[in-house]
């Protein structure tokens, strides 16, 4: 099912782009035909008994932060690796939707927006929007790659859309069937289209990589990018979101794969720039030479 849902959705998103509205929705398309050829191949993969439960409307749940507990100190650290780690994620995604934007841009014969100047800004509101999650129990957030990863496949990098999608999001936080519907959504179906909006989300990472000519042959981008890798998606696959490394009271299950990956790659990268090896002083030399 996974892969019958990954197939139609990424046949909707080739075969009706341009096709005006119908071609902004490959995503759901996929969703709910998966969804329906789920329920009719094994039917008990889709239970509706949590529909007619749920209310009509509902308040969303709010959880206050408290400050006890065995493991507080535990959540707080947490929290705040999670909050450093959103920075060098944030500023990739608004690079990459920066750059797909401008190529729209040319291609359609527009103004450039450079969005990629923002970068400070975007920051920013990183950091009030994570004061603001927290104080309603919510973790650090970022903007995030799947909804770049949509804009990428639909071609719609509209402002105004964008804002109504957060409001209309936000009201429909408010009704309590439509979470229900959502909830009984087969796992397998949100699988497959998982696995292609995280694998454009990696696609538009390469074509970031490609477009800014960054060198897959210097060792020092290797190894950050080897680092991060293997530590963030090994840990996170092979030991369920943990790597095996405790620290009393702080990471009793062990380190965040995700965070600690990212954080290694700032911290490796830090070191490279603060200690710059020889073959990148001369190559350094040389481009200013040729300037």
């Amino acid at each position: 099912m996974a892969l019958i849902t990954l197939l139609l959705t990424v046949l909707f998103s080739v075969y009706l782009q341009n096709r005006g509205f119908i071609g902004m929705l490959p995503i759901f398309l996929g969703a709910v035909v998966g969804y329906i050829i789920s329920a009719v191949i094994d039917p008990g993969s889709v239970s509706l008994a949590s529909i007619g439960a749920a209310p009509l409307l509902q308040v969303p749940h709010v959880t206050l932060p408290t400050f006890s507990g065995p493991l507080v100190i535990t959540a707080i650290v947490s929290v705040a690796v999670m909050a450093i780690a959103t920075i060098p994620e944030s500023t990739a995604h608004l690079y990459q939707i920066s750059l797909y934007v401008d190529r729209f841009a040319e291609e359609t014969g527009r103004e450039k927006l450079r969005l990629d100047e923002n970068i400070g800004f975007n920051l920013v509101l990183d950091g009030v929007g994570d004061f603001l999650h927290g104080l309603v129990g919510a973790t650090a957030g970022t903007n995030y790659g799947e909804n770049n990863s949509l804009m990428a496949i639909t071609r719609n990098y509209s402002g105004p859309a964008l804002l109504a999608a957060g409001v209309i999001a936000i009201l429909l936080a408010f009704v309590g069937k439509l979470a229900a519907i959502v909830g009984t959504v087969p796992l397998a179906v949100s699988g497959g289209l998982a696995i292609y909006l995280f694998g454009v989300i990696g696609m538009q990472g390469i074509a970031l990589m490609q477009e800014n000519k960054v060198s897959m042959f210097d060792p020092r981008n290797l190894a950050v990018g080897a680092t991060i890798m293997v530590v963030g998606i090994g840990g996170n696959i092979g030991y369920g979101g943990f790597i095996p490394v405790t620290v009393p009271v702080v990471f009793p299950n062990g380190l965040p794969a995700i965070a600690t990956a990212a954080v290694l790659g700032i911290l490796m990268n830090l070191i490279f720039v603060v200690f710059a090896p020889p073959l990148a002083e001369t190559a350094a030399m040389r481009a200013a030479a040729a300037d």
